[in-house]
C-alpha cells in the first residue's frame, strides 16, 4: 500500500476518533480513556501479530538501541495522548483542538531542524507562519460563535 493511502486512512480514523472524543468522551478522565483504548490496541495488535506469525511471514522485533527507541516512542505517544485527550476533557472542542493540531508538522519540522542543526528554508518558514495564522483565525472565529 502506498504511503498516501496510509496517511489518508489515518486521517479518516483520527477524524472519527476526534468527533467521538468531543461528543461522547470529553466528560471522562484522560487516563480512563487511555487505559480503555490502549487495551483495545493491545488486543488488536496481539491478534494481528499472531495471524502474521501463523502465516509464516517474517517479524523482526527491535533489539538493543532500536528497542530503547521504541520504548521512548511509546512514552512520547503516551504523554502526547494524555495531553491531547486532556484538551477535550478540560473544555476543548473539536474545532479548536483539531485546528491547533495543524501545528504538528510545524513543530515536528522545527524539532528535526534542531536535531540536525540545519536551518529551515524560506518556503518552510512561510508554511510555519501560514499554519500559525490559520490556527489563530479559526480559533478566534470559533470563540465568536
Amino acid at each position: 500500500m502506498k504511503p498516501i493511502v496510509f496517511a489518508v486512512l489515518a486521517m479518516i480514523f483520527y477524524a472519527g476518533a476526534n468527533v467521538l472524543m468531543e461528543m461522547k468522551f470529553s466528560k471522562y478522565n484522560n487516563l480512563t480513556i487511555m487505559v480503555c483504548y490502549a487495551a483495545v490496541i493491545f488486543i488488536v495488535a496481539a491478534t494481528v501479530r499472531r495471524m502474521v506469525y501463523v502465516e509464516g511471514a517474517g517479524f523482526e522485533f527491535p533489539t538493543g538501541t532500536a528497542l530503547a527507541l521504541v520504548i521512548v516512542l511509546g512514552l512520547l505517544f503516551a504523554f502526547a495522548d494524555y495531553f491531547y485527550i486532556g484538551a477535550y476533557t478540560n473544555g476543548g472542542n473539536l474545532i479548536t483542538v483539531t485546528t491547533i493540531t495543524v501545528m504538528f508538522p510545524v513543530f515536528a519540522s522545527l524539532l528535526k531542524f534542531a536535531l540536525t542543526r540545519s536551518l529551515p528554508n524560506i518556503w518552510q518558514v512561510a508554511g510555519y507562519i501560514t499554519a500559525a495564522v490559520a490556527v489563530v483565525l479559526v480559533t478566534k472565529g470559533n470563540m465568536i460563535k
